[in-house]
């Protein structure tokens, strides 16, 4: 569950203003079910709320991908692959397989703009190192 909430220091944490009656009955539900199963702990994940990625930074990535694509005679999904694993050292969201301890970049769909901007990056970088010459995207 994701909600965007206002968040204001106390005494004893953060006070945590939500949005609406509905997601207060969403997070008494799992309270409730953390309470019986974790002793009523939760895991959170706070962060600044950035929108979610652009279509004008989806296009920009698909462009530079496929012109990659065309003079490298690599597959888009390899390429994508590999510019995500790059980008993860600049901010680019991943987890880590438990497995085989390698990280497994977060799908596009999950980025907001800021993120989605590091793979942009990255992927600017690697036309540089390979010499394309990134044609405007229509």
């Amino acid at each position: 569950m994701k909600i965007v909430c206002y968040a204001e220091p106390t005494e004893n944490g953060l006070l945590l203003h939500y949005p609406s009656v509905s997601v207060k009955a969403e997070l008494l539900h799992l309270w409730e079910g953390a309470k019986e199963n974790y002793n009523g702990y939760l895991a959170v994940d706070l962060k600044k709320p950035y929108k979610s990625r652009s279509s004008e930074q989806n296009r920009m990535f698909w462009g530079m991908v496929q012109q990659i694509a065309s003079e490298t005679g690599n597959d888009l999904e390899d390429i994508e692959q590999a510019l995500k694993e790059r980008a993860c050292k600049r901010g680019f969201p991943y987890r880590i397989n438990k497995m085989t301890g390698r990280i497994k970049p977060y799908s596009m769909t999950e980025c907001d703009t800021v993120q989605m901007g590091y793979l942009i990056d990255e992927t600017i970088q690697l036309c540089a190192e390979l010499g394309i010459v990134i044609e405007p995207i229509k």
